[in-house]
């Protein structure tokens, strides 16, 4: 049986610029190994170089060792032997990596080495207990789905079955959960130490997570500008003395919740009786149904849920992006019009036009003004997020995700909100970068008098930023109360789940205090 994965001196260079510097460590039979750091510290690319999927510009130095044998060396079909085979691998997204033309079934079978009708009746059972073992069923009904037809949960669990179908000795998984709800992201990584344990895998597990990985790895990595700049034992995680690098991503990934804030009274936004139903004469079920909150001039609503709960459908509501098919929204304030609103979208990449220099898409929303006014609008925006002007100059493909998310968020600005709706606007960010989002938007909300609604699937998050909390389950509105009470009370059953995936130990509390 295979004892070691090993990586010895591991460095990967670019046009002259070191992407990772001579790293070295093991993964062992049985063990689970988490590499945790900020997006761009070089953890995908340590993946992708020991399974050798680097494209041609980027060619890794040092020695990557299967049972001390080197498998660094191999091409074609003699590194297929390995890769799937021997070493099995979990991407981010696996709806965008699994083909959308096949069935789960012809997913599992060419795992498995079969191909031809004839012999694919032959290994039916082998792929339903496949996806029974990961928690599929009926497992007959998901075998014949394509992955667009599946939830995020439900594609990543198929994903992990893939990957176990041929028997591998090890499996790389990275950042498995990272586009998961806090309840789905704890089940699938529960489920991916289970299946570790029960074969005797070894894993190396990449997040940025720190906190998700407390209660299943073994040991833990930390990953910075491309070198491993720690590691430890699980069980030293949170120890006081830690490295500068890990103390910073638990403070970022476990804020302390914030002290009740005051807002005003009256009603800035009403939504009352509002859904919305997309089936053929609204005759199916509706992704949003009748729901009635207000929100308040300086509020943070935290708006959660799972995927598919209504959250993004209630967003685009009150952003005025669609209307709702019964129901209104109204602004008691003024006049019942609509309050200005601006929404932040998820991802800050396709919020931009890739071809243009950020100046010219943040210009369109002053395309009114005359030009030295635009100009320096555009400038004090930039002053309000922290960016610097030069930026402008940049395409999105040239800046960090927290840098264009801070730009998308200036371009907001600049339409004079008085609600910013963020619709999972920190989920594309580590734990570090997120924060630094969260903090910028509560200090515009204390400089300029905005109300926020985050709408998120991190309970974190939630906790960190919200006055109140508006719970969503299957379309319907099961919950709204202030922060406090709903961390102390939840009420119903998906909020009690919710509340339990927050649960932090108390050596976090003590590292954190």
């Amino acid at each position: 049986m295979t004892e070691s994965l090993e990586f010895i001196d591991l460095s990967v260079r670019s046009s002259g610029k070191t992407l990772l510097t001579a790293m070295s460590g093991a993964i062992r039979s049985g063990e689970l190994v988490a590499v945790v750091g900020r997006s761009g510290s070089g953890k995908t690319l340590l993946t992708k170089a020991i399974i050798g999927l680097l494209p041609p510009q980027l060619p890794a130095e040092g020695q990557i060792l299967l049972d001390g044998e080197r498998i660094d060396q191999l091409e074609g079909k003699a590194m297929d032997t390995v890769r799937g085979r021997r070493i099995g691998m979990l991407f981010q997204q696996p709806k965008r990596v699994l083909n959308p033309r096949m069935s789960i079934r012809t997913h599992l079978l060419e795992a498995l080495g079969v191909f031809g009708p004839g012999k694919a009746k032959k290994h039916e059972a082998k792929v339903l207990s496949l996806l029974e073992e990961v928690g599929l069923s009926p497992a007959a009904d998901i075998a014949g789905k394509r992955p667009d037809q599946l939830s995020g949960g439900m594609a990543q669990r198929a994903m992990l079955a893939i990957a176990l179908a041929a028997d591998p000795e090890f499996i790389l998984a990275d950042e498995p959960t990272s586009s998961l709800d806090s309840i789905l992201k704890a089940e699938t990584l529960q489920l991916l130490r289970s299946k570790q344990l029960e074969r005797g895998l070894g894993v190396l597990l990449i997040t940025h997570d720190i906190a998700s990985i407390q209660h299943i790895a073994d040991r833990v990595l930390v990953v910075s500008d491309g070198a491993i700049v720690d590691h430890c034992l699980t069980s030293q995680l949170f120890a006081k003395d830690s490295h500068a690098k890990r103390r910073e991503l638990i403070e970022a990934a476990l804020p302390a919740a914030h002290a009740p804030r005051e807002f005003a009274a009256g009603s800035l936004l009403q939504v009352v009786c509002a859904g919305k139903n997309y089936t053929r004469k609204a005759k199916g079920p509706a992704a949003l149904q009748a729901t009635t909150v207000s929100l308040h001039g300086g509020e943070v609503l935290g708006v959660v849920g799972r995927s598919g709960s209504g959250k993004s459908t209630f967003a685009r509501l009150l952003a005025g992006l669609e209307k709702p098919t019964e129901g209104q929204i109204l602004s008691p304030e003024r006049d019942g019009k609509s309050a200005a609103v601006q929404l932040i979208a998820q991802e800050p990449y396709s919020s931009f036009d890739p071809r243009l220099p950020l100046r010219t898409s943040l210009l369109a929303a002053v395309h009114r003004l005359p030009a030295d006014q635009a100009s320096a609008e555009i400038d004090a925006a930039l002053d309000q997020v922290g960016l610097q002007v030069e930026l402008l100059d940049r395409k999105p493909g040239q800046c960090s995700g927290g840098q264009l998310q801070r730009a998308a968020i200036a371009r907001a600005l600049l339409a004079k909100p008085q609600v910013l709706v963020c619709d999972e606007s920190t989920s594309a960010l580590d734990s570090v970068a997120q924060r630094h989002i969260l903090d910028l938007l509560l200090g515009l909300r204390t400089r300029l008098g905005l109300s926020l609604v985050v709408i998120s699937h991190d309970m974190g998050v939630i906790r960190y930023v919200s006055d109140n909390v508006a719970v969503f389950y299957e379309g319907r509105l099961v919950e709204h109360r202030r922060l406090d009470d709903f961390l102390s009370s939840p009420k119903h059953h998906h909020s009690k789940d919710l509340v339990a995936a927050l649960d932090i130990p108390a050596p976090v509390k003590a590292v954190l205090n």
